[in-house]
């Protein structure tokens, strides 16, 4: 799987209209291809302050989403922040949920007795 995480600064005044446009580019890619899931946060101490994060199964189903009007539009939006963007992509190679910290604290506790 493939991360896309975006962060961007806003104009405050200007916060609202972003998230609406960042929100118009989700909802068209749930029909593409290899997609996974999109997903839009506030800061909640910096509310000027916007994550929008992508998730796709391979690199190629995001190599052909960067070729699209979609990321055209969204490298626009890029370009109107308050502080240039941080942009991540990341190869996530495993994913563990609470199995792991419950296995994890109790080898922990065995060993310890904490």
């Amino acid at each position: 799987m493939v991360q896309v995480v975006l962060r961007m600064v806003t104009h405050g005044r200007r916060t609202a209209e972003m998230a609406r446009t960042l929100r118009s580019l989700m909802l068209p890619l749930q029909a593409a291809a290899g997609f996974v899931s999109c997903r839009l946060y506030q800061e909640a101490d910096r509310p000027e302050v916007l994550c929008y994060v992508e998730e796709w199964r391979t690199p190629e189903d995001l190599n052909q989403q960067i070729r699209s009007s979609h990321y055209t539009r969204l490298l626009a939006l890029m370009e109107s922040a308050v502080e240039p963007p941080d942009l991540q992509l990341n190869w996530v190679t495993d994913v563990k949920g609470l199995e792991y910290l419950e296995t994890v604290r109790l080898l922990n506790y065995e060993s310890t007795g904490d």
